[in-house]
């Protein structure tokens, strides 16, 4: 005598013996409420600070987080060191680079008399072995500039 299967759902009797459903209808029915769909919460919490994010996707609420939490093993304090040295080393290049008979009077005013929209910028970058000299100098937008970037021949 063959053995009666029944549809886990809505026990009605199968005639395919290899199913556990009667239709498609019941097995959805059965697998949602084991599985049902993932809600994303409304709000959650910074992975970094802890307080609330703009959106339930994001994982930091500010960029200063992110930041923080890529650099772990640094403080904020050792980070603004680290970002202060950085800064230092740079001006140490450019001095560096400013030769003996440079017009430092001269270069000053060339920086405190740059028009609005306008950024001082080398004609030769100081990256390149350019010097900080006043022949050297040159005003370009800050478009321009930025496009410009450390490249020699732009124009």
């Amino acid at each position: 005598m063959s053995k009666v299967i029944y549809c886990l759902y809505c026990t009605t009797i199968l005639v395919k013996y290899q199913t556990k459903f009667c239709s498609s209808s019941c097995a959805a029915k059965v697998n949602n409420k084991l599985y049902p769909k993932r809600i994303a919460p409304l709000r959650s919490s910074c992975s970094y600070c802890g307080e609330l994010v703009k959106h339930h996707r994001n994982k930091y609420c500010s960029i200063k987080c992110f930041g923080l939490s890529q650099c772990k093993h640094y403080t904020e304090k050792e980070l603004r060191a680290k970002n202060v040295m950085a800064v230092q080393a740079y001006r140490q290049r450019k001095y560096s680079q400013t030769p003996p008979n440079a017009d430092k009077k001269l270069i000053f005013e060339i920086y405190n008399n740059c028009p609005k929209g306008y950024e001082v910028d080398h004609i030769i970058p100081i990256s390149k072995g350019g010097l900080h000299h006043q022949d050297n100098l040159q005003y370009l937008t800050a478009q321009e500039n930025r496009k410009k970037s450390n490249k020699l021949d732009y124009f």
